[in-house]
């Protein structure tokens, strides 16, 4: 068993990862290597040191999160909340979030799951899945020779990943797809995604818009950019964006 986990952030009273009022527990280390990564502190998998030399990362044991996501059980119960793991992503440390999911189920806790959806499908299906009672799937790039470019992988896990969830999960699968300005709102790409998931009998999908806050984090850690958009996504960027993704429906 991992008695513990290597975490960035533990985030409470959050109203963006899921229903209601939840806590998300931020996994470090992610298999991609996305050029605009809205949490490059998650990427490593190892603690790290920023410039001002704090260290990114902390190890915690089961019981210890355990105990501090349900201090806020008031809340998830009063809201119809619970907890999301995010990350980085956290199938990287399968073992560790099996017990920890397995738990708050067994408490009755609402589970949810932002993934990349680069893993061991047998051994997430057998260890995380039965946990789950809803997963957040990013779909970022269609073409494998732009996720590769971007991304720093292949695609091609990913959408067989997805595929399989949309087949045999009986919990909610819904895909986002982060909008970054010329790699993944272009209309090939939007078009492309809207395609794949028509054929899966998947007519929505959440848009995310782009949001540049991460290059100070990247700045923070001694790293520099590859990739840089420093604005907001405009009201007619958006539009275009959705615009792209309805023309293939």
């Amino acid at each position: 068993m991992a008695e513990q986990a290597l975490v960035f952030d533990i985030k409470r009273g959050s109203s963006e990862d899921g229903p209601g009022i939840r806590t998300t527990v931020f996994f470090k280390g992610c298999p991609l290597v996305c050029v605009w990564c809205q949490n490059p502190e998650g990427i490593n998998q190892e603690q790290e040191l920023d410039l001002n030399g704090n260290e990114v990362g902390f190890w915690i044991t089961l019981e210890e999160l355990l105990y501090r996501v349900k201090q806020d059980r008031p809340f998830y119960d009063s809201s119809g909340g619970g907890i999301t793991l995010s990350g980085g992503e956290p199938a990287r440390q399968l073992v560790f979030i099996h017990h920890f999911l397995k738990a708050l189920k067994a408490d009755g806790i609402h589970t949810a799951i932002e993934t990349c959806g680069l893993f061991n499908y047998e051994r997430f299906k057998e260890m995380v899945l039965p946990h789950l009672d809803l997963i957040y799937y990013d779909l970022k790039l269609f073409d494998d020779f732009q996720s590769r470019r971007h991304t720093g992988c292949s695609n091609k896990i990913i959408l067989e990943n997805f595929s399989c969830l949309i087949s045999e999960a009986k919990i909610p699968v819904i895909p986002r797809i982060p909008l970054i300005p010329g790699i993944t709102d272009t209309e090939e790409n939007l078009s492309s995604i809207a395609h794949f998931l028509r054929t899966h009998g998947i007519e929505d999908c959440t848009l995310m818009p782009y949001n540049p806050m991460w290059q100070d984090k990247l700045k923070q850690l001694g790293k520099t950019a590859t990739y840089s958009r420093n604005s907001f996504l405009s009201p007619d960027e958006e539009n275009s964006s959705i615009k792209h993704f309805n023309k293939a429906q």
